[in-house]
């Protein structure tokens, strides 16, 4: 792990279109304290910086086999089948990234979402200076969070974040500890307490045939938050398998084939939200 003076990030995306409204620059920090088996970044799930693998560039030339500490060599291959991913960065060299875009936010309302793995698992510190700062500029700050995290790292930044984009997986905590690694008590313990100070929150549901599609687990997180949360919207993300094929270059093993739904349920699993009073959206 890095000090409160840096912190790894594993992919910088300007240009973003799906991180919490207009034109946005997203920072992907690695370090993750869920390993969903569905995961599309899990590159972002490790805290330290890692190899990465592309086997169809390898052209077999055994130019770092002979490398005494691998490490060293891995970004020199001529070919690129062997990167690194995870970067450390200081604030000043993400505000500089940041800015660079400025114009952008301005006309489109966008600005910077951080993201990951789990941004709020980086050293307090770290993003309570991010934060401040971008803020101070009067750059949007979006925080893209799995909820799994001490409160206290929400207040940490609580002050400066202009819209929490908040995951809810699974209702069921024995299910969602099967598919993730941990219950989801502490992450709807969270999210209460975050609605409860008035914090504008875009609460994010993954769907995925086999995980959550059945009538009970989607029925049960339209009542909990129906019941519990001040919501500005609801956002319903059909399963992707754009990261599968980022297991095996990590040394990963993709455990399950998940499915995406059809628009069909994607349709009526709206319904059920808007039906209860909960502004949704989907793609």
């Amino acid at each position: 792990m890095e000090t409160a003076e840096t912190a790894i990030l594993f992919n910088i995306q300007r240009f973003s279109l799906h991180d919490g409204g207009g034109i946005r620059t997203t920072f992907f920090f690695k370090g993750c304290p869920l390993s969903c088996k569905w995961c599309h970044n899990p590159e972002g799930q490790a805290f330290d910086p890692q190899e990465v693998f592309f086997a169809g560039r390898c052209q077999y030339c055994a130019h770092c086999s002979g490398m005494a500490n691998v490490a060293e060599g891995r970004n020199n291959c001529i070919y690129g089948a062997r990167e690194v991913s995870g970067k450390a960065y200081t604030v000043n060299e993400l505000i500089y990234i940041a800015q660079k875009d400025a114009e952008f936010y301005q006309s489109s309302g966008g600005g910077v979402t951080l993201s990951g793995g789990e941004v709020l698992t980086q050293p307090r510190a770290f993003l309570h200076s991010l934060t401040s700062c971008l803020k101070r500029k009067g750059i949007h700050v979006a925080v893209d969070t799995s909820g799994h995290v001490p409160y206290q790292a929400f207040e940490n930044v609580l002050p400066f974040t202009d819209i929490f984009l908040y995951d809810v997986k699974l209702i069921n905590s024995a299910q969602h500890k099967q598919f993730t690694g941990h219950g989801n008590e502490l992450i709807l313990s969270n999210l209460k307490k975050l609605s409860d100070t008035g914090a504008k929150i875009e609460i994010r549901v993954p769907i995925i045939v086999g995980v959550n599609t059945n009538e009970t687990e989607i029925d049960g997180i339209v009542q909990y938050i129906a019941h519990n949360i001040r919501v500005e919207r609801v956002r319903l993300l059909p399963y992707h398998s754009i990261g599968t094929v980022k297991y095996e270059r990590i040394g990963m093993v993709a455990e399950h084939d998940f499915s995406a739904p059809s628009d069909t349920q994607i349709h009526e699993f709206a319904q059920k939200f808007t039906g209860s009073g909960i502004p949704t959206v989907y793609s």
